[in-house]
């Protein structure tokens, strides 16, 4: 059976079918060949540590959904007072909106990531489970978690510092995101490593952090 490669999210389809069996986009499928950026069998492909190998087998542009080392993830979410957390949930619904043609809204879902993270963590365990992939946690217990740390930020100092810990309940769906990219081969790599923006990213929020920290425990002398 000729197989093609989905236009939506790049897994391998029998070329015959309308539509995918895997994000169900009627977009329909493409050859190998015309996917982009592809790499022929037997071509040498930069891995994301620099080392370079032999890549047997096409691979898209991008993964289903964004990656990121869980060591970056939970550097940057401490370092921008989980404002990354944010930005996070905002790349993975915009892959979402992409591989399914759903008319949602990335901004405001990840504007309110924290309400909207129940469906987020649940879509993502689905897809897992779909792969044969192991997912062993419960969507709607991570997401009330999460929930619930992410407004301890207003509590009085220094309990709001609890709500730093939001990335907590991440942690174990970033994990599953990296095992399904990792079952779709992409030259977009894992994301393991920092950016000259990230690293200014982290004096700055660290800085800040601390700031914010020392002043939870000083107290107000007009008080």
């Amino acid at each position: 059976m000729a197989m093609a490669i989905c236009s939506q999210c790049g897994r391998s389809i029998p070329e015959s079918l309308p539509a995918c069996l895997h994000c169900r986009s009627s977009a329909g499928p493409v050859t190998a060949a015309a996917a982009a950026p592809v790499a022929p069998s037997g071509d040498l492909l930069e891995t994301d540590s620099g080392s370079v190998g032999l890549q047997s087998s096409a691979v898209v542009a991008q993964h289903p959904y964004f990656p990121v080392a869980i060591h970056k993830f939970i550097v940057l979410s401490i370092c921008t007072l989980t404002i990354y957390e944010l930005y996070w949930s905002y790349q993975q619904w915009q892959r979402i909106r992409r591989a399914t043609g759903e008319e949602l809204r990335p901004f405001w879902r990840a504007f309110f990531a924290p309400l909207w993270g129940f469906s987020l963590f649940d879509r993502i365990r689905d897809d897992a489970l779909e792969r044969n992939l192991p997912a062993a946690w419960n969507a709607p217990l991570l997401g009330t978690i999460y929930l619930l740390l992410s407004v301890a930020w207003r509590l009085p100092d220094p309990i709001w510092l609890v709500s730093l810990a939001s990335f907590l309940p991440l942690i174990p769906v970033v994990r599953t995101v990296a095992r399904i990219n990792a079952s779709a081969p992409a030259a977009e790599g894992t994301n393991s490593t920092y950016s000259a923006a990230n690293i200014i990213t982290i004096v700055v929020g660290g800085i800040l952090l601390l700031l914010a920290i020392a002043g939870s425990f000083i107290d107000d002398p007009a008080v």
